[in-house]
């Protein structure tokens, strides 16, 4: 290795011009969700991390149009989106492509959903770029698909959930108020996708000045605040009803990545290995470890898985059943659910019930087009034979005309 040396005393110091930085870019291919429909001006996720980024020399591009379809832009506007990957990856030192699509989809297109996305995030990959997928619609599609793919996730927050679960109907938007949370998560994911040492606000603390950074929450003050009763959950070996060893009157059921309470409230998990979870709660991330039968929460709590719900286990005193009987409870709640599936379904098959009425008056016109191109061509086929019977009676006429002619001449 070759040591350095200053500049001789009195030499003037070679200066060289600093090489262009390429600049780091984050481009929102999203629907109306991202282009902050029904929020105020300047106040969508995008708006919000546009203003987190921009101290960072990152440049944020909305490519979402109204009523954007993740089918659309896998079919007939693949080629611009392609064309629009490769000159904002030429000229970005990293692109992250933030795939926020499926809201429309899902009314008539959920069938082919699962296949466009991994086709749009295969495409953003091919393109040396780095694809995000993010939820608004809390099911387990778009999670799914960021696993098979290995792209980053960006998971529903907490209120979206509860909206959903109370209105789990499509197409799903989620309250303008959420759009602050939506932006949380995603800037969560951006910061470790980035590298960024991003300062992100928590949403929904007891503190104002509370801020997440480097993925780990802690106040201004250096406190770490305290976590009230969560909801969250993810499937898996965390599946099953718990209560709480310290509060044995609480209830949570873990089913399909979702911690569902016994007052209503639902909240999705996101896996950390095969026994460890961590949620989303009041702004700030609380993990938690499967140890035998008991839930271990990073904040000190412990749920008790329960085996028999017939028999106080795992300190349940009997009293316990004050609150109703445990499997009735379930029951209801499948009941419950059931009805908000059915109706959804009812208003489906309204929706395919117009699209058929839509198409039958269609197909009578069509029907009544063709009639008339069979008459017409009917009409035209009957002055034709007229116009060749004419032409017969003009040419025989003719013929007699030119015998009479020549029979003259002939008698002369």
């Amino acid at each position: 290795a070759h040591e350095r040396h200053p500049p001789p005393s009195g030499a003037e110091p070679q200066c060289r011009a600093p090489a262009m930085a390429l600049q780091r870019t984050v481009a929102v291919l999203g629907d109306g969700v991202a282009l902050g429909t029904g929020c105020p001006l300047g106040k969508s996720f995008v708006d919000d991390i546009q203003r987190a980024l921009e101290p960072y020399g990152v440049d944020v591009l909305n490519w979402s149009r109204e009523e954007q379809t993740a089918t659309c832009c896998a079919t007939e506007q693949l080629d611009d989106l392609q064309a629009q990957l490769k000159d904002t990856v030429a000229t970005s030192s990293q692109t992250v492509v933030v795939i926020e699509l499926g809201v429309h989809d899902r009314v008539f297109l959920g069938d082919m959903l699962e296949q466009t996305l991994q086709l749009l995030v295969k495409v953003v990959q091919n393109m040396n770029a780095i694809p995000v997928i993010m939820q608004v619609v809390p099911d387990d599609l778009d999670q799914r698909v960021a696993q098979d793919l290995g792209a980053a996730f960006v998971p529903a927050p907490a209120s979206v959930v509860k909206q959903f679960a109370r209105d789990p109907n499509h197409p799903f938007f989620p309250h303008p108020d959420a759009h602050k949370e939506l932006a949380r998560n995603l800037l969560v994911v951006l910061e470790q996708e980035m590298q960024l040492p991003l300062a992100i606000p928590a949403i929904g603390g007891d503190d104002d000045d509370t801020l997440l950074s480097g993925g780990q929450a802690r106040t201004k003050g250096g406190g770490t605040p305290h976590h009230s009763k969560r909801s969250g959950g993810h499937g898996g070996g965390f599946d099953g009803v718990w209560l709480h060893k310290d509060q044995p009157g609480l209830l949570e059921i873990i089913q399909d990545g979702i911690i569902r309470s016994d007052d209503g409230s639902c909240a999705p998990i996101q896996p950390i290995s095969h026994d460890s979870f961590y949620i989303e709660q009041g702004g700030h991330r609380v993990s938690a470890e499967v140890r035998g039968h008991e839930l271990i929460w990073s904040d000190g709590d412990i749920w008790c898985r329960v085996e028999d719900c017939g028999v106080p286990t795992m300190g349940r005193p009997p009293e316990r059943k004050q609150k109703g009987d445990l499997k009735s409870f379930i029951a209801a709640w499948d009941k419950a659910e059931e009805a908000c599936k059915q109706t959804s379904r009812e208003v489906k098959k309204n929706d395919i019930g117009s699209e058929r009425e839509r198409l039958e008056q269609e197909r009578r016109r069509i029907e009544a087009a063709r009639q008339q191109l069979e008459d017409g061509m009917k009409t035209l086929h009957e002055e034709t034979e007229n116009v060749s019977r004419i032409r017969e009676e003009v040419r025989e006429l003719e013929m007699r005309q030119s015998r009479g002619f020549f029979g003259c001449c002939s008698a002369g």
